[in-house]
């Protein structure tokens, strides 16, 4: 066999053996031993992504909320992915102009669109008519939620997301209700679309 041909086979059984490893990788990754090693592996992993991993991640079931006059009872809602747009000061053009990023990655993710739901979670006083017109009449899957700013703020104290009111952040939360990444107008469409695609591939439809 030829110098080149060995080469040739080498990178070959490398390549494979990337290949495996990513997916088990990817696997633990959703399905990992303890929370530490979820958070040691997404810390790993962050270079891949093209939103900011939440650091360390954290429990959305622990905010109170509600929808309407009903509660909202994160722990009890069917698992999925969800993309959560948290707002205090109404919904101007940079939250409106995110709530549309997210509704085309919600339409491209094509016949998985019903493994993902998008949340606008309201934390200061309530919509006024013309917002929740705008979001009956270009938002119609999109649920609309309310909770405690302070509370949200103070589940948000201890990680790197440096959340405050003025600056919108979209977070993603997975199925198990941990908030894990999150983005900025800043991020284009097309990056979260690559991440969900990647976490939709390898988690479990439940």
């Amino acid at each position: 066999m030829s110098e080149t041909n060995k080469t040739r086979n080498r990178f070959q059984l490398w390549l494979i053996v990337l290949m495996v490893a990513s997916v088990f990788v990817a696997a633990f990754l959703i399905m990992p031993g303890s929370e530490e090693e979820k958070a040691r592996l997404l810390n790993i992993l962050g270079t891949s992504n093209k939103g900011t991993l939440l650091i360390p991640m954290v429990s959305i079931e622990a905010l109170s909320s509600t929808q309407g006059d009903k509660p909202w009872r994160w722990e009890e809602l069917k698992p999925k992915w969800r993309l959560v747009l948290p707002i205090v000061n109404g919904c101007d053009e940079v939250c409106r102009d995110m709530l549309y990023k997210s509704r085309q990655v919600h339409v491209r993710l094509d016949k998985k669109t019903h493994r993902l739901q998008r949340v606008l979670l309201n934390l200061g006083a309530p919509l006024d008519e013309e917002t929740r017109a705008f979001v009956e009449r270009e938002h119609i899957y999109l649920k609309l939620v309310s909770a405690n700013k302070e509370a949200f703020a103070n589940l948000l104290s201890q990680t790197n997301a440096d959340w405050d009111a003025g600056t919108p952040q979209l977070f993603l939360v997975d199925q198990r209700g941990d908030l894990m990444m999150f983005y900025t107008s800043e991020h284009e469409g097309s990056d979260m679309l690559a991440d969900l695609r990647h976490l939709l591939k390898y988690s479990p439809e439940h």
